[in-house]
């Protein structure tokens, strides 16, 4: 009879002590004191005696019982090891053939996986793309599976789909882990394509040469598969410390789609020549490139072979050039579709003018305004344009631009300019050169030209007439403003009111705006912020940011009988109706001046 059995066929009984339901305890023996204790009389001596020495058994035998108490915690613990080790023979997961459970492990490692995007600096729009990647965590995939059991973690290291992609954060005091985790991970990825990004931490210094050498040794690490990298992502690393890559770099890689090198400006000035990436002037499958030091290296080797292969790119992103690299570089990537050029050098040499065939996205960061860049270019299928200008001079850098739009601006739908020192004839002529224009995103310079005045709302607002011609920029659903402290809210009611269905536009009238920006650098009433915000309920997506409202009331709208904190007592129904009302009403009521 098996244990089991014998407490299962034993009679229970309910015990009056603890509540509970058990086999029936062993008989205690009575104490022949009971009487005294219940009588609450005082023992004699012998039998103070008598009761002593039943004191000494009873505490022997609770020592005996917590004795025996322990061994049977002891044989619970074994037998629900025993139990826990017989059920895992027989759980079914055991029965889940390995290629089975290789791919059960690669989407639990997809879910934990880090999407990594180079995202520009406009419109949320991705310029460089890749997939990542495989942070080395002890409780992520795809490490924790190797600590469940021997048979996962062999099926783990044999899989190299979980292997081919890592990234690692790189700091002073990790950086010999890292090149042993690395070499580990790279020798699991079987003979599949490379995704590796390597980033140093932003508050690391290069505090010694012993640290460039651990960056070096990392770097070493990954040359042996350099054949197989896909993506190759290494930022802030030590410049010196791509010197590796002079030696060791072979002069064929096929598989690398993407480059990105970054590097620290605020610690150190890379002195970079291009022989390091001699390697990469064969890379067949090279799409994307990032490289914020462009000038700092060489463009071209010898003035004659590139340092890349530029004439297959299609996403260039390049920091630290001149106005003439970034001609040079368009006049040498006919297949580029989006670039994005930081123009932080003079240039000394004039290039020929550039007409680029299927460039799509451009976006420029001017910090040298020496070349414009646009006064040589055209490019007539561009369908975004931005521009910034980090310099304070920047003003005449933009007189060439309103040509350039009218020579490219035919299939422009996005278009950014922040700021400008265009005046408003200028910027009507760039917007009439951009008959497909959708977003508009402009920036005032403070204290400088004020980009929108009225002639420019006037320009962009539909006339009642039915039969009136299209204003400016017809098909526009996206606009966002950051004005100077000129800005006059009356203009924008009636051009935004001339854009939404109300019931004074014609029953033909198809609204295309969808959603407004506005930034105000100067205080306005509440009841100019309630007229705008009502246009919410007129199906615009309203984003108001009022950055003077706490600030001084120079040059603001409000008046002494109007502000912000005055309500006139009306509730907030009432406001809102009143202003649905005013916006529907004749636009007259738009033009008082609160």
């Amino acid at each position: 009879m098996t244990i089991r059995e014998e407490i299962t066929g034993s009679e229970l009984a309910h015990c009056v002590e603890c509540g509970k339901t058990h086999p029936p305890r062993a008989a205690l023996i009575p104490s022949p004191f009971s009487s005294i204790i219940a009588q609450e009389l005082m023992p004699t001596a012998s039998e103070t005696a008598a009761i002593r020495h039943f004191v000494r058994e009873a505490d022997a035998e609770i020592a005996w019982r917590e004795h025996a108490i322990d061994r049977l915690h002891c044989e619970l613990a074994e037998l629900r090891r025993r139990s826990e080790l017989h059920k895992a023979i027989i759980a079914p997961i055991r029965r889940v053939p390995p290629e089975i459970m290789a791919e059960i492990f690669l989407q639990l490692a997809a879910i934990e996986a880090r999407s990594e995007h180079w995202w520009d600096y406009y419109n949320d729009r991705r310029l460089l793309e890749q997939e990542y990647t495989s942070r080395p965590f002890p409780n992520r995939a795809p490490l924790i599976f190797g600590a469940i059991c021997h048979e996962w973690r062999a099926i783990a290291s044999s899989t190299p789909s979980l292997w081919n992609c890592i990234s690692l954060e790189c700091t002073n005091e990790n950086m010999r882990n890292n090149v042993s985790l690395c070499n580990m991970w790279l020798k699991r990825s079987g003979a599949l394509p490379l995704s590796i990004q390597f980033h140093r931490s932003d508050s690391e210094d290069v505090a010694s040469g012993q640290i460039v050498d651990d960056y070096r040794d990392l770097l070493r690490t990954i040359l042996p598969y350099a054949q197989r990298w896909r993506v190759l992502d290494l930022k802030k690393f030590p410049a010196s410390s791509y010197d590796t890559f002079h030696i060791l770099l072979p002069n064929f890689v096929p598989m690398l789609e993407t480059l990105s090198v970054s590097h620290d400006w605020r610690r150190e000035q890379p002195t970079l020549t291009s022989t390091p990436w001699a390697g990469l002037r064969i890379s067949p499958k090279l799409r994307f490139l990032y490289f914020d030091s462009i000038g700092a290296g060489v463009i071209m080797v010898g003035g004659e072979r590139p340092t890349f292969p530029w004439s297959q790119l299609t996403h260039i992103d390049v920091g630290d050039c001149s106005a003439y690299d970034c001609l040079r570089i368009l006049g040498e990537a006919p297949t580029a579709v989006a670039c994005r050029f930081v123009v932080q050098r003079p240039s000394f040499l004039q290039h020929p003018p550039i007409s680029h065939p299927g460039l799509q996205t451009l976006k420029i960061e001017v910090y040298d305004t020496t070349l414009p860049v646009w006064d040589l270019l055209t490019c007539s299928t561009l369908s975004t344009l931005s521009v910034e200008a980090r310099t304070m001079a920047a003003g005449p850098y933009f007189r060439g631009l309103p040509s350039f739009v009218t020579r490219s601006g035919a299939k422009i739908q996005h278009f950014r300019m922040r700021p400008s020192g265009l005046d408003d004839t200028e910027f009507m002529s760039c917007l009439s050169a951009m008959p497909q224009l959708r977003s508009l995103d402009i920036a005032e310079v403070f204290g400088g030209q004020t980009q929108f005045t009225e002639q420019v709302w006037e320009s962009l607002t539909w006339a009642a007439a039915e039969d009136s011609p299209a204003p400016l920029v017809p098909n526009l659903e996206s606009l966002s403003l950051d004005g100077d402290f000129n800005f006059s809210h009356k203009f924008v009611v009636r051009m935004l009111n001339s854009r939404v269905q109300t019931a004074t536009r014609p029953a033909t009238f198809s609204p295309k705006l969808k959603a407004v920006t506005l930034v105000m650098w100067r205080n306005i009433t509440k009841s100019v912020y309630r007229r705008l915000s009502a246009f919410e309920k007129l199906g615009l997506k309203m984003l108001i940011d009022v950055m003077g409202e706490d600030g001084e009331d120079e040059g603001s709208e409000a008046s002494d009988a109007e502000d912000w904190e005055s309500d006139d007592g009306d509730t907030e129904d009432s406001e809102e109706a009143s202003d649905l009302s005013s916006l529907e009403a004749d636009d007259s009521d738009a033009d008082d001046d609160i």
